[in-house]
C-alpha cells in the first residue's frame, strides 16, 4: 500500500473532484493495456470487465464488485489510445450502498522519466458525498495496478478493515485542508 494518502478531493461548483497522479517504473506501453485492455483492466479493478467499447459513445460494463452485485454502465466520452480513457460511471444501488448516477471517470496516462504515471479523475456531484470513500477505494485500486506492473499477479480483493483505515484517513486530510483554510481565512495563527 502507498503510504501517503496520495489522493486529493478538489471541488468545482457542481463537482467533487477524487484525484490522483501515481508513477510508476513501467513504460506507457506496460501501462496503458492495464486501461484499455478489458482482461487487465479487470485485475485491478477487482471484476469481470464485460464490455469495452474503444470508441467515443461505445458501452462500458464492469463488475466492480462482483460478489456484492455492484455494477458501473457507462458510455465512454473519450478515447486515445495509450493516452486517455474518459468514460461515464454509472452504479444502481447494491447491497447498502445507494445509486451512484452523475459521475465520471478519466484515466489518462504519460510517460514520467523513465517510467509512467497515471492522472486519474472521479467527478461525482456534491450530492452523492463518497468522496472519501471513493478517494480510498482508488488508492487500493491503484496500489493493485503498482503491483501488477511489478509483476505481482495475486488475486485482488479489498479487505473492509483496510479501506476503512484509509477512509478515515482521506477524512483527516480533508478536514485539515478546510481547517487550514478558514484559520487562514481568519487569520488565526497556531
Amino acid at each position: 500500500m502507498t503510504e501517503s494518502a496520495d489522493g486529493i478531493i478538489r471541488r468545482t461548483p457542481e463537482m467533487n473532484e477524487v484525484y490522483f497522479e501515481r508513477r510508476f517504473d513501467a513504460p506507457v506501453e506496460r501501462l496503458w493495456p492495464f486501461i484499455g485492455e478489458p482482461e487487465l483492466l479487470a485485475k485491478w479493478l477487482g471484476g469481470p470487465v464485460d464490455k469495452l467499447e474503444p470508441v467515443e459513445g461505445g458501452d462500458v460494463v464492469i463488475q466492480i464488485a462482483p460478489k456484492m452485485g455492484a455494477t458501473v454502465y457507462g458510455k465512454v466520452l473519450e478515447f486515445e489510445p495509450m493516452r486517455v480513457l474518459a468514460l461515464t460511471w454509472e452504479v444502481p444501488a447494491w447491497h447498502v450502498t445507494p445509486d451512484l448516477f452523475g459521475t465520471t471517470m478519466r484515466w489518462e496516462v504519460a510517460t514520467d522519466g523513465d517510467g509512467s504515471k497515471i492522472m486519474l479523475t472521479h467527478a461525482l456531484p456534491h450530492s452523492v458525498g463518497r468522496e472519501h470513500l471513493l478517494s480510498a477505494a482508488w488508492h487500493l485500486h491503484l496500489d493493485q495496478l503498482g503491483q501488477l506492473l511489478a509483476g505481482h499477479d495475486d488475486h485482488y480483493v479489498i479487505q473492509q478493515p483496510h479501506i476503512h483505515a484509509l477512509v478515515l484517513h482521506y477524512l483527516e486530510k480533508d478536514f485539515a485542508s478546510k481547517r487550514e483554510y478558514y484559520e487562514t481565512l481568519l487569520g488565526i495563527t497556531q
